[in-house]
This record gives C-alpha cells, structure tokens and sequence, in this order.
C-alpha cells in the first residue's frame, strides 16, 4: 500500500516536468437482490451492493513510448475473486471471518480500510507500422467469448497475460506474434508454463468488415501442472505435462440497417491428469455464439438477437472433457447463467467452480460467476428509446442443456424461460445508471431427472451506476 501511495505521488510530480501522465478510469457501484438462489425451499436469497474504482494512468515517456498501468481501488478480498473487477461488499466489517483482532463488528464506529492492488503494468510502443506490446497487459479477442478483457462499464472479469508481443500492421490487416508466461516458480525453467499466442485480424472499417483468428498453446511442465485443481472430473492422478491448444475465428459485417458478427472456439488438449478409467485426460469441446442487432437509426426502435452453441461433458466418455464454458463477461440475461441456481451443479461447470471447497462459496453465497456451458440458447432483446438519455430494454431467453453431464435419470433437458426488464438512464456523456428486473422460469433440468427436486420460479433486481474518466 505504501508503495502504491508512493508510485502515485511520484507520478503526480513527474507530470508536472517534462513526462505526462494521462488518467483514465472508472467507478462503479451496484446492488442486486435475488429471491430464491435453490429454486426450493428454504429459498437461499442473496443481497449484497458492491463499490469499486480503477485508475489507468499512462506515463508518456516520449513519442509513442507508453508506460500502461491499473490500480484496483476497492477491490473484492475474497480469495477467489481477488484478481476480478467485483469491488468490494456494501459493508466490508472490521472483521470478515476473522479473529477479533482489530475491534468488534457489533460495536464498530467505522468499516475496514482497503487496499490498492495493481493488475496491469506494461510497456507500449507504437510507430506507423505496428506497435510493441511487453509487461502484463490486457488480451481481448472477437466477441469476447473466449478472450475478454473486461473493457464493458460492468464487466466483473478480466483477461490478462505476462507477455511479449508484436503487432505487424499493413493497411487493414494486423498479425501479432505472442510470447506470454502463465506461471513459474522461482528462477528456473523446469517449474513454468507459457503461451505461445498468434492473432491474425482484418479490419475494414470503410465498408464495415471485420474478421480474425487466433491460437493460442498452453504447455506446462510436469512440475507445473496442477491441472487436477481445475476441477477437471477425473483421479486427479499426476501423469505428465499439461498441453492445450484454443483456437477462436471471429466474423463480423455491418451495414446501415443490419450487423451481424460470429465467433467459434475450439478447445483440445491433453490435461496430465488421469481419468477415471486411468487413462490420460485429454480435452475436447467447442463453443459457437451469434450475434444479429437491427440498430435504432432514425427509429426508437433496436432489437438484438443471440443465440449458440457450448459443448457439454459426455459422461460416456470418461477419458475425454468435453465442457466448456464461455467467458463470464459474456452475458444473455440477468440471470440465467450470470447468477448460480438449483440444488447442484446442473450445468456441469466443475472447473469453472474448482476453487469452492476451499473458498466456502456455494450457490447461496456466491457472485455473479456462472457462464454460458453445456446449453444451447436464444436470447431476443428489444429496446425503445423515449430519448438520446433514457431507454427501456426487454429480453427474452430461452435454454437447453446439450448433454446429460451428470448421468442423472429420466433427464431433463429444458433450463427454461427468463424475461428480463431494464431502464437505461444516461444523463450525461460516460454516465449511465441502470435498473432492472428478472424473472427466471425454471424448465425441468433443475428437477434433476428421477430426484425431483424443486424448481420454483425465481426473481431478480439489480440497480447499478457506472461512470467512466
């Protein structure tokens, strides 16, 4: 903390001689209120408010020599979301599951103090043909359904990586080589694990086309791989290294009355890991979203449309992982795979949710940190303007499971009907306060085939503003 207080008040000097500084940032703060999280009795409601502010100062070094940095203000402590953009909770007490070392929560006259984390620091240089990128720095692909830097006002994630790279840039189209590392222990080369990412894109902003690609390999070493903490369902057996290879081709078209964009992902591998049957775990699983938007023009009228595909894990086939899950960003609805829901995990997100039994967080207590898996859905939105400032959007969700991940008996496949209401109310330039309704009618998937459990209708409310600098 001294040290960050010490960097800033370093920074605030230097802007005064010969080296700027430029600030960029954003606040944001929200509550939400879900009704009934177990769709059953006891209903397991969920209400907690979040505030959260980050600061991105960019010292110019000199023509076109940037130093980028983050600082997360307020940022959630819970282990498992300390590295996200949640914020920190309405009423962080003196003593959150702790020992009464710094006063009583019952009889405390002030909250917690909090601290600064910095998630991003790196180097950028920029000349007419490309653009050098080294440090750890944000990675965003396509949609973001794969790689997604949490640029949104309320994104709550982010994707970043310890990289080298370099874009190439001739006229509209762009290549750029990645060397990034995702772990290493100490000083050695024996306990790592890198990426070696390449993205090819073009962008034609003249007649609105946009396409691109990108692979990405994931290697670690047999030291390295702790893959059997993923959550991946198997032995969790030590066999060798761990190796995957992500590749995601991304297509978009825009014309005055129509914009159309979709992106594929497709995820194999082998994890290291012994499965049940003790053979080698190895990965295989895809995951296809579009896009259609109708925007307003000259109309009060916009619709947006979205619908895909997400592979999920075949039961049958004990030593291949067919799950995957989309980018926790990338949202359809306010509820339905945003927020967890029923008596277990329907959907089959065991490595989305690895880190639960040590975190404590379940259905009941956790955030917004479900994403789209094992389903197929549509998801219709239509959104009237009464003016440039206020506007009033409703969305339509439908969504069924793709596979029978948990074996259960006399399965299921409907997750149901969600319909959503939001006011948007923007008084100003980079300002917008949001307020909304859910209401999620649970299909027969959550009754868990033969056990029958419950699957009562559920609702939820949220109002959230953001401002960004």
């Amino acid at each position: 903390m001294k040290k960050v207080l010490s960097f800033l008040m370093i920074s605030s000097a230097l802007s005064a001689h010969a080296i700027s500084i430029d600030w960029s940032g954003g606040y944001r703060i929200e509550y939400n209120y879900i009704d009934n999280t177990s769709l059953a009795e006891p209903a397991n409601t969920k209400s907690y408010g979040l505030n959260y502010l980050y600061l991105q100062p960019k010292i110019i070094g000199s023509d076109g020599i940037n130093i980028i940095s983050r600082f997360d203000v307020f940022g959630n402590e819970l282990a498992a979301y300390r590295n996200s953009q949640l914020g920190t909770f309405w009423g962080n007490g003196l003593n959150r599951g702790t020992p009464l070392t710094t006063g009583s929560n019952a009889t405390s006259e002030t909250a917690d103090s909090m601290g600064i984390r910095v998630s991003q620091l790196y180097l950028n240089v920029n000349h007419e043909y490309g653009s050098l990128v080294a440090g750890r720095a944000p990675l965003e692909f396509g949609m973001g359904i794969s790689f997604n830097a949490g640029r949104g006002e309320f994104d709550h994630w982010m994707d970043t990586r310890d990289m080298v790279g370099y874009r190439f840039v001739v006229d509209n189209l762009s290549f750029m080589p990645i060397l990034a590392r995702t772990y290493q222990q100490d000083f050695g080369l024996a306990t790592t694990m890198s990426d070696q990412i390449i993205v090819l894109e073009y962008d034609n902003k003249d007649i609105g086309a946009k396409t691109g690609a990108i692979h990405q390999t994931r290697r670690a070493s047999d030291s390295s791989n702790d893959a059997a903490a993923a959550g991946y369902p198997g032995t969790g057996g030590q066999l060798s290294g761990f190796k995957s290879q992500t590749v995601n081709i991304f297509l978009e078209r825009k014309w005055t009355a129509f914009e159309f964009r979709i992106e594929g992902s497709f995820l194999t591998g082998e994890t290291g890991i012994a499965a049940s049957n003790g053979d080698e775990l190895k990965l295989n699983s895809y995951a296809i979203a579009a896009e259609m938007l109708f925007p307003a023009n000259e109309t009060k009228w916009e619709f947006l449309t979205k619908f895909g595909v997400v592979s999920g894990d075949n039961p049958d086939t004990p030593a291949t992982y067919e799950g995957y899950q989309l980018d926790r960003n990338y949202d359809i609805a306010m509820l339905m795979f945003n927020h967890r829901f029923g008596q277990g995990d329907i959907l089959g997100h065991g490595p989305l949710h690895a880190t639960d039994a040590a975190s404590g967080l379940s259905i009941s207590n956790s955030a917004d940190d479900e994403a789209i898996g094992n389903a197929a859905y549509l998801s219709q939105g239509i959104q009237y303007s009464f003016s440039d400032k206020f506007h009033w959007k409703n969305t339509l969700t439908y969504a069924q499971l793709m596979t029978n991940t948990n074996n259960f008996v006399d399965f299921k496949k409907d997750l149901g009907l969600e319909l959503d209401m939001e006011f948007i109310y923007r008084p100003r330039e980079r300002v917008t306060w949001s307020t909304g309704l859910g209401v999620l009618f649970p299909g027969g998937a959550w009754k868990a085939g033969a056990a029958n459990l419950d699957n009562k209708m559920t609702y939820g409310l949220m109002t959230k503003a953001a401002i960004t600098f």
